[in-house]
Parts: structure tokens; C-alpha cells; sequence
């Protein structure tokens, strides 16, 4: 092959070899353009492509593999070593020669240190437990994101379906405005009135037509797909589920202390602190371990007198105490830094409880007293559109009776759904969401 093709295939090559790296240690990336997507679909698609789950699974197995790596403490270790001296002669020693050839191979076996090693692999385990649990906040947070927005989605498209129907309402009205100016019952005013209104309300369905699309991107970004994705939900099932019992704040909270990741995260993060504790006290007791080695010395090149032994070597740590002691300390430190912080993980835990409960009470009051305001609207419009068709009433009244109308519409959609939104937030401050 010609130099110049090896050097253009060279670069080439290793684009190739990194884009397949990348793919194959990358989340699985999905196409969803032109599909309807439930909520269970969405969240199925996160747990598989969102990269914060799968960075959370990376460490989790990143600390799984450290496990091998604390067991080599009980394995014996082997060492060749070679090595070649030269030593001045000196006057009135005999004639023995200044070269010194040492070939050997050694092996040391422990047989005690402390508990070092065993408490390191008890901090490892506990380690990866915590881990686990750290991936299960992710998942827990995850879920949650594409749970409020995909409610997200369904309230801005149930808002632009209020803001249709109020445009189709000011539409109507203008052509009232229009037919009773022409019989002379009606001012010019009222037409031009009329038709402000209808142009405001289209671009109110431009700003809601924009808002679902924004929404649809930050569900996309959620699941870990391009937000360019052009795709449809299906809240069918969201909207038929009905809104269902709320536990009391004391039921809420003990679920929370129960099932929150972070709390047993804490745990076992405390367990692993204690490990760490024992582990750097084993550096205050004397190690022990079996020794042989077997070898060839002489002065000669290649050495050929063979040499053997075996022995027990104990270390009793004597200066080094005070490193030790000094090493206990800043565990311990660690370990109460723990505690603090795990008390004040659960008042923070308690107070996402507390907010999201009497969010979900005070979206449900607010939800009952709007259909009242809704009741109410629906029949001033009624009033308000006959009088006005008989000469009666005027068009200020009818417009504020449709601005009245489309307020509590829009009312009715907002609480519906940010008792969706509430509930899920409780579910996300007690641990239930997953």
C-alpha cells in the first residue's frame, strides 16, 4: 500500500475505533420521532438511555471491581530480584573475589495484619452498598423528572385546548358583533373590539402551541433522547386515574425514613466509616507473615552455589504509633461527619415531605373551589351571550364574561394537574415513585 494511503487510513481508522467506544460504552441511544409515548413507555425509555442512570451504574460497578483489589491482602506475593556488587579489595585481606552475583525468588505469605485487610473488604462491601443505593436515587430522580414532565406535556396541551376554545368563542362573538352592527343594533366599536379579541387569543395559541413543544423537549432531555425528537403522548391513562386517598404527614414520613435511598445510602456509608476505623487501628498491632526464598550467589557469572531459606518475619510498629493514632483520629472525624450529615439529610427528607403534602391538600381544595367558579362562569356567559344577542347587554359584559370563563377553564386544567404534579413530588419525597 502506497505511504500516502497509509497515513490518510491511519487517522481514519481511529476515528472509527473511537465513535464504536463510544457507542459501546455510551447509553443506548433511540430513535422516537413520529411515535405516541405513554408515561410507563417514557419511563422504561429513561431507565435505559438517560445518562445519568447509566453514570450512576458505572460507579456502582467501578466500586464493585475495587472488591479484587482489597483481597489481594491475603495472597502471598512472589519476587524475582537480581542483582550484581562489586566490593574494593582491601590490603591484607585474602584473596576473595570483589564480585558478587544474587539471583533469588522470594515469597512472602501474610498470616496476620490487624484485621486490615478483612476490615478494608468490609469497607468495600458496605462501599459498594451505598453505591447501589446512590443508583437508586438516580433512578428515583429520573423517574420523577420524566413523571412532571410528561404531566407537563398534558397541562400545556389541555391549556391549549382552553385557549382553541376561547379563541372559538371570540370568533363566534365577532360574527355577532358583525351581524347585529349591520342591523344597526351594535356600535362599529363593538366589531373592532371584537377582532382585537380574536387576535389575541391566536397568539395565545401560538405562545401555548410553543409551550408544548418546550415541554415535549425537556421530556425528551429527560429520557435521554435528542430534544429535537418530534413525538406524541398518550395521557389517557393519567387522565382516567382517579386522584385516590392522600395519607396523613406521620404516614408520609415514616414511608420516607423507610424507603428514601439516601437514608440507607447513609447507613451503609456509616458501616463502611467504621471499617475505615478498624482498619487504620490495626496499624497499632504487630503484622506477621511466612517468608521463603530460593536462590543462587557467587562470584562468579553465572552463580551456581545455591542458596535457600525460610523464616518468620514479625513488624511490631513502634514510632509508627503516632501515625497511627493520627490515622484513627481522621476516621473518626470522618465517621462523625457522617452522622451530622445523615441528620441533616432527614430534616431535609422531612421537609420535601411536608411541602409536597400540603402542596397535594391544597391543590385538591383548590381544584373543588374552582369547578364552583367554573359553575358559576359557564352560567354568566350563558346570561351574558343571550343579552347580548337581544340588545340587551353590552359587549364589554359579554367580553368580560368570556375572560371569566376562559380564567376559570384555565383554572380547573391548573389545579387538576398540579395535583398530578404534587403527587408525584410526595411520591419522590417518600421514596414510592420508582
Amino acid at each position: 500500500m502506497p505511504l500516502s494511503r497509509i497515513k490518510t487510513a491511519g487517522p481514519v481508522l481511529a476515528a472509527l475505533l473511537l465513535f464504536w467506544a463510544a457507542t459501546a460504552v455510551g447509553s443506548e441511544t433511540v430513535t422516537i420521532d413520529q411515535q405516541t409515548l405513554s408515561l410507563s413507555q417514557c419511563l422504561d425509555l429513561a431507565r435505559r438511555t438517560n445518562p445519568a442512570g447509566h453514570l450512576a451504574r458505572q460507579n456502582l460497578r467501578a466500586v464493585r471491581e475495587s472488591t479484587g483489589e482489597g483481597r489481594s491482602g491475603y495472597y502471598p506475593t512472589l519476587k524475582l530480584s537480581s542483582a550484581y556488587t562489586y566490593t574494593t579489595p582491601q590490603e591484607g585481606m585474602g584473596q576473595t573475589s570483589p564480585d558478587s552475583y544474587d539471583t533469588r525468588l522470594a515469597i512472602r505469605q501474610p498470616l496476620f495484619d490487624g484485621g486490615a485487610t478483612s476490615n478494608l473488604l468490609k469497607g468495600i462491601e458496605h462501599s459498594v452498598n451505598a453505591q447501589e443505593h446512590e443508583v437508586g436515587k438516580s433512578d428515583l430522580d429520573i423517574a420523577y423528572t420524566v413523571r412532571a414532565t410528561f404531566l407537563d406535556i398534558l397541562k400545556k396541551q389541555a391549556l391549549l385546548e382552553v385557549r382553541k376554545a376561547a379563541l372559538a368563542g371570540n370568533e363566534q362573538q365577532l360574527a355577532q358583533a358583525v351581524a347585529l352592527h349591520r342591523e344597526g343594533v351594535s356600535p362599529r366599536a363593538d366589531v373592532l373590539k371584537s377582532e382585537v379579541q380574536v387576535s389575541s387569543a391566536r397568539l395565545e395559541i401560538v405562545r401555548g402551541e410553543h409551550a408544548v413543544l418546550a415541554a415535549k423537549a425537556a421530556l425528551a432531555a429527560a429520557m435521554g433522547v435528542p430534544v429535537t425528537s418530534r413525538f406524541a403522548v398518550d395521557g389517557r391513562a393519567e387522565n382516567a386515574s382517579p386522584p385516590g386517598k392522600i395519607a396523613s404527614v406521620e404516614e408520609a414520613l415514616a414511608e420516607a425514613r423507610a424507603l428514601r435511598p439516601e437514608l440507607k445510602g447513609f447507613t451503609a456509608r456509616l458501616e463502611a466509616a467504621n471499617a475505615a476505623i478498624r482498619q487504620a487501628e490495626s496499624g497499632l498491632y504487630p503484622n506477621v507473615s511466612l517468608d521463603a526464598s530460593y536462590g543462587w550467589q557467587e562470584s562468579g557469572f553465572v552463580p551456581t552455589d545455591r542458596k535457600w531459606g525460610v523464616g518468620v518475619t514479625i513488624g511490631l510498629p513502634v514510632f509508627e504509633q503516632f501515625t497511627t493514632r493520627s490515622k484513627v483520629a481522621q476516621a473518626q472525624a470522618g465517621r462523625d461527619g457522617l452522622k451530622a450529615a445523615q441528620i441533616q439529610a432527614m430534616r431535609m427528607i422531612e421537609l420535601e415531605v411536608e411541602q409536597a403534602w400540603l402542596l397535594l391538600k391544597e391543590a385538591q381544595e383548590r381544584l373543588v373551589t374552582s369547578k364552583k367558579r367554573l359553575e358559576q362562569a359557564e352560567e354568566d356567559m350563558r346570561v351574558s351571550e343571550g343579552r347580548y344577542k337581544e340588545g340587551l347587554g353590552t359587549l364589554l359584559e359579554l367580553i368580560d364574561a368570556r375572560t371569566a370563563l376562559t380564567a376559570s377553564r384555565t383554572e380547573v386544567v391548573t389545579s387538576t394537574y398540579d395535583i398530578a404534579d404534587a403527587r408525584a413530588k410526595l411520591d419522590r419525597a417518600t421514596g414510592t415513585g420508582l
